[in-house]
């Protein structure tokens, strides 16, 4: 009788298996991956983290990183920061479900941070770090809606691409005295020439991707320039330090469009437009990119006949100042 039983009940077949529960806890976004990365990040964003990791002094840098400053950062946020959750900041806990929801991520752990005085959002992460977003007070009080949304979801884009180590280990190149300093500092050692050369390289590609993922998340992918040009306007500066006021959402607006009509072949950009504007102008490229498309099928394409991943990036390449070369 009991082996009749276990043919016919239903109940019996259900896989419930440990590995089957975190397949499903950790959503589907495995289904967007490409040779080892997320269809949506950009391909030189990869390929230069790959780079990176085969340069000398690059293992103890990123050693120290990994298990000193990142766990000093996550043991001052869980001790004096404030967690995000429904009963606590419900509406930036909102915003931190969608986003994850929209990349397919586990929701990661938020922290505000009242202990600094600049608007700032960044994340953490390590193999022994759960993925943390950090948002100053000063930043929350600022940004609108749409803002947050915008910068939660490049935050969460840098947790899902793996960033945030590359991320820390920049904070050594001392590029500007507003590059972010984490609460501990452990590499005693200078940081080849080499290894700054490819990390401060890396960054702009990075930032394409995190940005692109913030996009995905946006209610209107379309409003991306519209909101990031407000965002500067505002005085904001990022992880790196770098900032720029007085961007003209007008103009820079005519010039992606401008950008994106031109070929592939006869692609030019301007000399005179600042990193910022370049980059802006770069990343912007993705919203006529179906991959964005097949995120986000509740978007209407921005064209009907949006380019594909590869040539997305190559435009974003020779836009971003490198000719399309790594």
């Amino acid at each position: 009788m009991s082996d009749m039983n276990e043919k016919i009940n239903p109940l019996l077949q259900i896989d419930t298996g440990f590995r089957s529960y975190l397949n499903a806890y950790t959503r589907s976004y495995q289904n967007h991956m490409v040779d080892g990365s997320l269809d949506y990040a950009f391909e030189s964003d990869f390929a230069v983290r790959q780079k990176i990791m085969g340069l000398g002094g690059s293992s103890k840098l990123f050693k120290a990183v990994n298990s000193q400053d990142i766990s000093a950062e996550a043991k001052h946020l869980f001790m004096k920061c404030n967690q995000v959750g429904p009963l606590k900041y419900p509406d930036i806990y909102d915003i931190v479900k969608k986003c994850a929801e929209r990349l397919e991520l586990i929701v990661p752990i938020v922290f505000i941070r009242e202990d600094m005085d600049r608007a700032l959002a960044y994340s953490i992460a390590s193999d022994i770090i759960e993925p943390c977003i950090v948002l100053s007070k000063q930043l929350v009080d600022m940004c609108s809606v749409d803002e947050l949304t915008l910068l939660i979801g490049c935050e969460c884009g840098r947790i899902q691409n793996n960033h945030c180590t590359f991320n820390m280990a920049y904070t050594y190149l001392n590029v500007n005295k507003y590059v972010f300093r984490p609460i501990e500092r452990s590499f005693n050692q200078t940081v080849s020439s080499q290894l700054f050369s490819a990390l401060a390289q890396w960054v702009k590609y990075a930032d394409v991707t995190a940005n692109r993922a913030g996009m995905i998340c946006l209610d209107k992918p379309g409003r991306y320039l519209d909101i990031m040009c407000g965002l500067y306007g505002k005085g904001y500066v990022d992880f790196f330090g770098r900032s720029q006021q007085g961007i003209d959402f007008t103009q820079l607006s005519a010039k992606a469009e401008k950008i994106h009509s031109s070929a592939s072949r006869s692609l030019k950009v301007e000399d005179e437009l600042s990193d910022i504007e370049r980059f802006l102008l770069a990343a912007g490229e993705f919203l006529y990119c179906e991959t964005l498309y097949s995120w986000r099928r509740d978007v209407e394409d921005i064209e009907g006949h949006a380019e594909s991943g590869q040539i997305c990036d190559v435009r974003t390449n020779v836009i971003i100042g490198n000719g399309g070369q790594l």
